[in-house]
Formats: structure tokens, C-alpha cells, sequence
């Protein structure tokens, strides 16, 4: 009995459940019952003649056949999937589109573009989440995602959009009562509002070097230092993106704007597969084009730095 022989149901309801770790995750994700995903998985391995998974009390764990069948089906699947998502998306992309962003990029870039994206596409179904926790696209099946920085994981496709820098910034009253910072080394007398990491302080990087400045508040989330910095608490040191309203506004004054203030580069990252779903090209060239539009329409930067995009 060979493996043709066996539905491809049984193939995918296997890849499946080992990528998502249980017979119940992979059930919500094929939207049956989690006895349905058992009992097709127990259909293949009769039909082989081989055990694939290890059945424990609370966990799956593949055997080496089951191992080897998985390396192997996991491409078919993921291949025919996007062969049916060409298929469906011969007279255009449409269908869901899962995206996930980080929050502040999610929040000041993505989402006030994201309208025009839809109204170009309108059959296709923007699923957004907006969260810091590190989200793995593969296993989470999640089909598009914007990260800030680099990332090591082999199985991404990445593409870099552009620079971002970091804007040195407070409000106008705050600096009526305490005075204009004109160097970095002034930064020592005023109230610094810092960004947590992991629970710790996270330095300033200024003109190549990481610098500690002192301050009333920290917060591990950029819209509470903008919200202090707005109410004319301290200085902000925020990503361009974050204040730029209120900068365009007048509600916050830009400081040290000679000083290098780089930020970590923005990505959009896909998982790798030979056939990309049109609703993720799609989407990948409107948000390159989107960012490189909006660079083009900012002040330029002091100092900038040019890199290409490629493959992690």
C-alpha cells in the first residue's frame, strides 16, 4: 500500500498536527472535529504500515518515519495550497490575508494604510494582529508579517523597506520650563522618558553609542512614552513614526536633530514557499511602495544608511 493510495486529507491532517503540536490545534485549523484529525491520522499509518506519531498522555511525538514523511509532506502540502490559492486567484487575489505587525508599527504606519491596500483589493480579507510577542509565521500559519529588525529564521523570506530613524522629542511647555537641550551631553540635566526591554532600561543610541540618560518613567510600550511626552512629563526618544502627527502638529518640538538616531530597520518577512499566493505579493509590493512613498514625502534624514534587502 503506498502513499498515493491514501487521501491527501490523511497527509495534511498529519503535517498539520505535528506543526501545531496536538490533535485539537490541528483541528481548529482544518475546522473539524479534533476524533476526525485522529482518527484520518490513524487511516495513514494503517494504510503505510508504520507508526508515525507517539501518542503520550499530553504530547505528539513524530517517530523517525513519522519524521522523514513530515520533512517531506510538509512541502507538498504547503505546495498545494498554493496551488489552490493560484487557482482560486486566477481573475485576482482574494481570500483571508493574515498579517501580524508589531504594536507601534501595526498601530502609526500600517493601519492608516491599510484602507488603500483594501479598497485596491477588495476581495481579499485583511486579518490583522497587533502584538510585541514574537509570532512564528510557520507554525502559526500566519501568512504576512512587518518586523522591526533583523531575523535569523531560515524558513522567512525577508525584504527590507527602508531606514527608520528615531526622533528626540518633547513638548513645548516642558521645554519653557526646563530649557532646550543643545547637546547630547545636556540630556544629563532633563527628564528622559526610556523604553523598557525585559524589564531593564534601554539605553539611547546617539551618534554610534549606546548613551543611559535619567529620567522619571520607562514603559515597555512606545504610545505610553508619547502620551508622557505630550502631557510634557520629559523627552521622548521615539521612532519617527510614533510621534509624527504630533510633531506635524506642533505638539512636540524635534530635538538634536543633527545627531544620528538610528532605529532598527523595518521588514516585511513571508514564510518561504515556490508558488506565493497573490494576496501576499500583492501585499508585499504595496507596502514596499507605500514606505518608500512616505520616505519620499519626509524630511530627509541627517545621516542615512542604504542596504539591500535579502533572503534570512
Amino acid at each position: 500500500m503506498t502513499l498515493l493510495q491514501e487521501p491527501l486529507a490523511g497527509l495534511g491532517a498529519f503535517v498539520r498536527t505535528l506543526e501545531t503540536g496536538s490533535f485539537s490545534a490541528a483541528a481548529r485549523a482544518l475546522g473539524v472535529s479534533p476524533s476526525a484529525v485522529s482518527k484520518t491520522v490513524a487511516r495513514l499509518e494503517g494504510r503505510l504500515g508504520v507508526l508515525l506519531l507517539q501518542r503520550g498522555t499530553r504530547t505528539l511525538q513524530p517517530t523517525p518515519e513519522g519524521l522523514s514523511l513530515f520533512e517531506r509532506g510538509q512541502r507538498i502540502v504547503a505546495e498545494l495550497e498554493a496551488a489552490q490559492g493560484e487557482l482560486r486567484e486566477s481573475h485576482g487575489p482574494k481570500g483571508p490575508l493574515r498579517i501580524t505587525a508589531p504594536m507601534d508599527l501595526g498601530r502609526y504606519w500600517l493601519v492608516p494604510r491599510l484602507p488603500a491596500f483594501m479598497a485596491a483589493y477588495p476581495q481579499v480579507q485583511c486579518e490583522l494582529g497587533l502584538t510585541d510577542r514574537f509570532i512564528d509565521l510557520v507554525e502559526e500559519r500566519v501568512d504576512v508579517g512587518l518586523r522591526m529588525g533583523e531575523t535569523a529564521d531560515v524558513r522567512l523570506i525577508r525584504k527590507r523597506l527602508g531606514d527608520v530613524r528615531s526622533v528626540i522629542c518633547a513638548a513645548p511647555g516642558y521645554l519653557r520650563r526646563h530649557g532646550t537641550p543643545r547637546t547630547v551631553a545636556d540630556l544629563q540635566r532633563h527628564a528622559c522618558l526610556v523604553y523598557l526591554r525585559d524589564g531593564k532600561r534601554v539605553p539611547w543610541r546617539l551618534d554610534g553609542r549606546q548613551v543611559d540618560v535619567p529620567g522619571p518613567f520607562a514603559s515597555d510600550n512606545n504610545e505610553a512614552l508619547l502620551a508622557m511626552a505630550l502631557q510634557g512629563v520629559g523627552i521622548a526618544h521615539l521612532p519617527e513614526f510614533v510621534p509624527a502627527q504630533a510633531l506635524g502638529q506642533g505638539q512636540l518640538q524635534p530635538l538634536l536633530t543633527t545627531v544620528h538616531t538610528p532605529a532598527p530597520d523595518p521588514y516585511v518577512v513571508y514564510p518561504e514557499r515556490r508558488h506565493l499566493s497573490p494576496r501576499v505579493r500583492v501585499f508585499v509590493d504595496f507596502i514596499s511602495s507605500a514606505f518608500q512613498e512616505a520616505k519620499a514625502q519626509a524630511p530627509t534624514p541627517t545621516r542615512g544608511r542604504s542596504r539591500k534587502g535579502t533572503r534570512s
